[in-house]
């Protein structure tokens, strides 16, 4: 009966860990130390477990990111989140809490900011749960989210849930790669849209984030438009709580796009091509 308490709660947990670090991996070690710390507590029943795992795994995940800032001010060019790839999203609803773009933007804040937007944002948990899972008063806990969604401003956490525009958008943007159509891939692209990606220093990818139409064209056309070199393998995936597009070298996933979208049109385009990070999708069917 209590390995099954945890194990209904598992999937939740993963979640907000991956929503608090950007990573699958270290998500999943904060769930299993979770459990672990569970077990140490001999199990103890309880009316509400999904609080004592939220409290628990939240103190873990803020431990965790106190070392991986130290990490990331070190990171080779851009940090990206890694793909959060779950077959079992459904494919007509977007889960903008899990967009590229929001958790990106995350990196601004600080830990006990991310923790308390996050709660109460994303989980709908009151101020006075919080208080008691951060060890801090109601109102310092309100001033934290306020103080979060001000270094957020414009990043959208439920926002219109349209997966047909921007699978229709990704679609078309990589149509007018292989076409070679510069006016095509001009007419998705937002006039002040922004391309980030994430190499790690381990492949290559843009140090510094691309902005401007002018500029974002020029660098995808050096990239994919170059004399008559075939145009990508691309595979449509759903990840991070939307329709993706995945560049395949035969089995071997390259680079993963995740788009922004805003107006009807590309706002944002996330590209993470850090092999360590794309592990989630391989092998490709």
């Amino acid at each position: 009966m209590s390995l099954d308490a945890f194990a209904r709660e598992r999937s939740y947990l993963v979640r907000l860990a991956y929503r608090m670090l950007g990573s699958v991996a270290d998500a999943e070690d904060a769930v299993q130390d979770t459990y672990l710390r569970w077990q140490a507590a001999a199990e103890p029943a309880l009316d509400t477990p999904r609080a004592w795992f939220t409290r628990t795994c939240t103190r873990l995940c803020l431990d965790r990111l106190k070392s991986a800032h130290r990490t990331r001010e070190q990171y080779v060019g851009e940090w990206l989140p890694e793909p959060f790839v779950d077959d079992s999203e459904t494919r007509a609803v977007l889960d903008e809490s899990l967009s590229m773009a929001l958790l990106a933007t995350i990196e601004r804040l600080t830990p006990a900011e991310r923790a308390a937007f996050l709660l109460h944002d994303v989980f709908d948990y009151g101020f006075d749960d919080i208080a008691s899972m951060l060890d801090l008063s109601p109102a310092n806990c309100r001033q934290l989210a306020t103080r979060a969604r001000r270094h957020l401003a414009g990043e959208r956490v439920r926002g219109p849930r349209d997966a047909d525009t921007v699978q229709r958008l990704g679609q078309a943007f990589f149509a007018a790669i292989r076409g070679g159509d510069i006016a095509g891939l001009q007419a998705v692209l937002s006039e002040d849209v922004v391309l980030r990606a994430d190499g790690g220093g381990k492949v290559s990818a843009a140090r510094r984030p691309v902005e401007g139409r002018t500029a974002v064209l020029r660098f995808l056309a050096a990239i994919f438009m170059r004399g008559n070199a075939p145009g990508p393998e691309v595979r449509e995936r759903w990840f991070n709580g939307a329709p993706g597009m995945l560049i395949v070298d035969g089995e071997r996933p390259v680079s993963a796009f995740h788009f922004d979208v805003r107006d009807g049109r590309i706002a944002g385009i996330f590209v993470q091509r850090n092999p360590d990070k794309l592990c989630g999708f391989a092998p490709v069917a």
